[in-house]
């Protein structure tokens, strides 16, 4: 199931998502180190919505201190290698499989393919996967790790065949 989500770096900006039915959050990974003057109040707004949250390790963070904001729901922490783009081989795969979902900053979709078996493996219930969608034009800081919307049909259809399989 393919679901838009939003990444905001102020608490306004939530107040806003949440006035157009925004079903679910992202917190990126600089939001996780709270060096920035906004990060507490976000990830409280965030957390005070009960809706699904997905967080991005990959700058580090600290995940107790983050955790003490959701009473509501409980988020979902993503393995995350904050590098545009990532090398495939940079994948730590027993650290990635610890986590709940994969923020998948690879060029291409074989990462997150790769993910979703391993977890479905390790009989993991739900497999996240968080990966930047574009236009076939589109240009810009996260377009060498962005996939194009047939790239996204194409990784979609292989998720489902990974969910119906016998592993």
């Amino acid at each position: 199931k393919i679901e838009f989500f939003c990444s905001t770096f102020y608490p306004e900006a939530v107040i806003f998502l949440e006035s157009i039915n925004v079903k679910k959050y992202k917190i990126a990974s600089r939001t996780c180190l709270f060096t920035d003057p906004f990060s507490s109040e976000t990830i409280r707004e965030k957390a005070k919505t009960g809706k699904s949250v997905f967080i991005s390790m990959g700058m580090g963070g600290n995940k107790r201190k983050i955790l003490n904001f959701f009473s509501k729901s409980k988020p979902i922490f993503c393995y995350c290698i904050s590098q545009y783009p990532l090398p495939f081989k940079k994948i730590k795969w027993s650290d990635a499989i610890k986590f709940d979902g994969f923020s998948d900053h690879t060029e291409g979709i074989t990462a997150s393919i790769l993910f979703s078996i391993l977890k479905k493996q390790k009989k993991s219930k739900s497999i996240y996967i968080e990966k930047h969608v574009k236009l076939k034009t589109s240009k810009g800081p996260d377009a060498s790790t962005s996939i194009d919307t047939e790239q996204l049909n194409e990784l979609n259809n292989n998720l489902r065949l990974i969910a119906t399989s016998k592993i």
